[in-house]
């Protein structure tokens, strides 16, 4: 103990109390912050910009879902923020590209054109 604290002690009978620096109170705070950003910020950031470039990249021809489940054919890019979609032979609906859920790959199962065929119900099973 240096002198100062000794006399401290002596003439009061206590033992000195530090306070904390700042930098221990400010660093869990600064870690919180750090963990958010790479869990939360960074990746969400991440498909933001992936949404752009597949939104930039869509032409005519091009398979997509709508965010309300509508599965069609990209007949025209109209402008910067709205496309004309074909949902079935020439039926078209103008949508706009924000609604546009994802494009589909060749590979997909939603992409190839499957019939669907309904079975007859037998009317005289009761």
């Amino acid at each position: 103990m240096n002198n100062q604290t000794q006399s401290t002690v002596s003439s009061t009978g206590q033992v000195p109390v530090t306070q904390p620096s700042m930098l221990n109170s400010l660093l869990p705070i600064c870690l919180v912050m750090l963990v958010f950003y790479f869990l939360m910020i960074r990746p969400q950031q991440k498909r933001e910009n992936q949404k752009k470039s597949m939104l930039s990249a869509l032409k005519k021809g091009d398979k997509i879902v709508t965010l309300g489940g509508i599965i069609g054919t990209v007949h025209k890019v109209t402008n910067q923020s709205e496309i004309s979609l074909e949902i079935s032979e020439g039926v078209r609906i103008r949508i706009l590209k924000t609604s546009i859920g994802d494009v589909l790959d060749k590979n997909s199962p939603l992409n190839k054109e499957e019939s669907v065929d309904i079975q007859k119900v037998d009317k005289n099973k009761k």
